[in-house]
């Protein structure tokens, strides 16, 4: 588990959303976003792709707690509800896995426990293992 602690704290886009990784352990993670101004689109609310960002990065760190590497090949995200201040929470959970592929579902909520979003994410088992991606 510790290539996988390495692998996930080295997220280096997740750190620029300022994405805190709550936990992970096999087949989930959850993690949270405290919303600031660069979060904002134009129109004062949080932008999609920071949404999203969020999700993935749970997304990523849920897939790949197995110690293999997995890369998303199919992703989307529905959006429920706009959002302009406070702390977004995701949380991944593991719905399918094989040696192969693995599927995931993310839901984000706000503060007031509204689902704000759904991310549904499935990956590519690779052979190669996530310690040979850390340094």
């Amino acid at each position: 588990m510790h290539d996988v602690k390495r692998f996930v704290e080295n997220d280096q886009f997740a750190r620029h959303l300022s994405v805190e990784m709550l936990e992970y352990a096999k087949g989930k993670a959850s993690a949270r976003m405290v919303i600031k101004d660069h979060h904002l689109n134009s129109a004062g609310t949080v932008h999609g792709g920071a949404i999203f960002g969020l999700a993935d990065a749970v997304f990523s760190a849920a897939s790949n707690s197995h110690g293999t590497l997995a890369m998303a090949i199919n992703v989307s995200i529905s959006y429920f509800k706009a959002v302009s201040s406070g702390t977004l929470t995701a949380t991944a959970e593991e719905v399918s896995i094989n040696p192969k592929l693995a599927t995931y579902l993310i839901p984000v909520f706000d503060d007031q426990g509204n689902k704000i979003a759904l991310f549904q994410g499935t990956v590519y088992r690779k052979k190669e293992g996530v310690g040979q991606f850390v340094k």
